[in-house]
């Protein structure tokens, strides 16, 4: 039975046969289940697993996930694996009780940072984010908080450190954001950091921004400058309090050549936006900073989306 599972040909017959009732998903089941961890990582062999999880009973299901959680490892092993990480899925999708739940987590849980960073590790934590509830995902989280510098800045985890955040409440989120808010200075300058820092931003927890604000507070210029801290900036001239947005907008007209930050290939965005999201005396103090160069706005490629401003025009 392992051996045809492992054909292709055969692999597909056996898949067929499972439609055909409770006993021949028994037969199937006596002959491969303890060949679960070849099965899950084999090209045509984790197919009839994923079958067979969706169509096992309660005992069967439970004695896969026993085989699979005995070394805690090899769940780890599988799910690193291209044709592993599918049944993996299948396999988290289709647990029903808590027991069943505690086991997998448990035997993922030595491994979750470096699933979280691996293109096909991530699919099965993002699997359990999706599926369990945040009780059952609090080790998850734990994992996030402690790493998040590392997994933030990485292309996989940048997006399941977001899913993290979303999937939680309570205790764990806050202790998620706060942890991340704390790295924020790092992480806004990330090509995929800056994103989550993003997202926090959004969130508008008061603690956090505060956390943020503190970090980026004399260094909004060096921020400005850079391509992926820029876009965070943009944001917190979006986001945040007027009081904080006023202490932006003063250090970026504190700068002694304002022009070069017009002129700036990145900066200019920033200047766009606090345009965008100021009024009354800081807008007019903005605007009347920008005017004296209105022919350099005219003529750089940087500086025509200011320019284009009604109000600057006129």
């Amino acid at each position: 039975m392992y051996h045809i599972a492992r054909d292709q040909h055969g692999c597909r017959f056996l898949q067929q046969r499972l439609d055909d009732g409770k006993r021949e998903v028994d037969f199937i089941f006596a002959g491969v289940a303890r060949h679960a961890v070849e099965l899950m990582v084999n090209p045509f062999g984790n197919y009839l697993m994923q079958k067979l999880l969706a169509v096992c009973d309660d005992e069967q299901r439970m004695a896969i996930v026993l085989t699979l959680t005995k070394d805690p490892f090899v769940l780890v092993r599988i799910s690193l694996n291209v044709h592993g990480t599918r049944a993996v899925q299948k396999l988290i999708e289709s647990l029903r009780t808590r027991e069943e739940i505690q086991l997998v987590v448990e035997a993922l849980r030595p491994g979750f940072l470096e699933l979280i960073k691996d293109p096909n590790g991530n699919h099965v934590v993002q699997r359990c984010l999706q599926s369990f509830d945040a009780n059952d995902n609090k080790p998850i989280f734990e994992a996030a908080a402690v790493h998040c510098l590392d997994i933030g800045m990485q292309c996989h985890g940048c997006c399941v450190l977001q899913r993290c955040i979303a999937r939680s409440g309570g205790e764990q989120r806050e202790k998620l954001v706060a942890a991340i808010a704390s790295n924020g200075f790092e992480l806004a300058q990330d090509a995929y950091g800056n994103y989550v820092v993003q997202y926090v931003i959004d969130l508008k927890v008061p603690t956090a921004n505060a956390s943020l604000t503190k970090q980026f507070q004399g260094r909004y210029i060096h921020l400005s400058m850079q391509k992926f801290s820029s876009n965070v900036v943009e944001k917190c001239l979006k986001v945040f309090k007027e009081a904080d947005k006023a202490t932006i907008i003063l250090e970026l007209l504190a700068v002694p050549h304002f022009e070069q930050l017009l002129q700036h290939p990145f900066a200019n965005y920033v200047i766009y936006s606090a345009i965008q999201n100021s009024k009354g005396s800081l807008h007019s103090a903005l605007t009347n900073a920008i005017r004296p160069h209105v022919e350099l706005l005219r003529t750089s490629p940087y500086c025509k989306r200011i320019y284009s401003r009604a109000l600057l025009k006129k």
